[in-house]
This record gives structure tokens, C-alpha cells and sequence, in this order.
């Protein structure tokens, strides 16, 4: 009998295995996690920067939205927003609701559609608006 244990994957085979939905949502949100955590001390030197005066404030919105840097603000948004959607689906699983794996494959899906949507949104938001 063969034994159906837990299994490592190598780097090297990472790009062949195929992975489950539940397993991507996770792992995306683990990023999410990570982006944010990079990200916050760029934020916050702005926010900081626009706290002084009048032209410092619009000096920031222009550089944020209005540059290249409006990448890096949108990266951080759907991060923000990816990882709210996932962490409150996780905190429904906590509570014991959704654990069978037939639900946590549809929240799964759920989550991930909701992160690119709200990930678009962001994009309109921040180019065409």
C-alpha cells in the first residue's frame, strides 16, 4: 500500500505540482500579509509628508496618483483588500462554519474572485477617477 502521508515539495518540481484552490487562496493571503508589511513604511512616509501643509498634501497626491508610484498604491490596496477578504474567511472557519472541504473549496473560489474584483476596482479607482 502506498503511503499517503504528508509530502515535501521540492523548488525544483514547485512549478509541476499542481495545486489546490484552498492552497492558492492560503498562500496568497500569506503574501498579501507580506506585501503589506513591506509596503507600510513607504505609506506611512507619505501620509507623514502630507500631514505637513497645504502644498506638501498635494505634492503627495500628485506623486501617488499621478506617477509611477500609483503601482506601488494599488499594489498595497489589493493587498489590503486580498487579505481582509481571506482573514474574514478565515475567522468563519475558525468559528467552525465551512471547514468541510467541499465549502472550503467554493470560499476559496469566492475569495479569490472577490480579490480580483475588488483588486479592478481599485485600478478604475486610482487611473480613471
Amino acid at each position: 500500500m502506498k503511503d499517503q502521508g504528508p509530502r515535501n515539495i521540492g523548488l525544483g518540481s514547485i512549478k509541476s505540482y499542481s495545486f489546490p484552490i484552498t492552497a492558492i487562496s492560503s498562500i496568497l493571503h500569506r503574501i498579501t500579509g507580506v506585501l503589506m508589511v513591506v509596503l507600510l513604511p513607504f505609506l506611512l512616509w507619505a501620509f507623514s509628508l502630507s500631514m505637513r501643509c497645504g502644498g506638501d498634501f498635494y505634492y503627495v497626491q500628485n506623486l501617488l496618483i499621478h506617477s509611477p508610484w500609483s503601482i506601488v498604491v494599488w499594489i498595497f490596496l489589493s493587498a489590503v483588500s486580498y487579505h481582509v477578504i481571506a482573514g474574514i474567511r478565515h475567522l468563519i472557519m475558525d468559528l467552525g462554519f465551512g471547514e468541510e472541504m467541499c465549502c472550503a473549496k467554493v470560499t476559496s473560489i469566492m475569495v479569490l474572485v472577490l480579490g480580483s474584483l475588488v483588486t479592478i476596482l481599485w485600478g478604475i479607482w486610482i487611473w480613471l477617477m
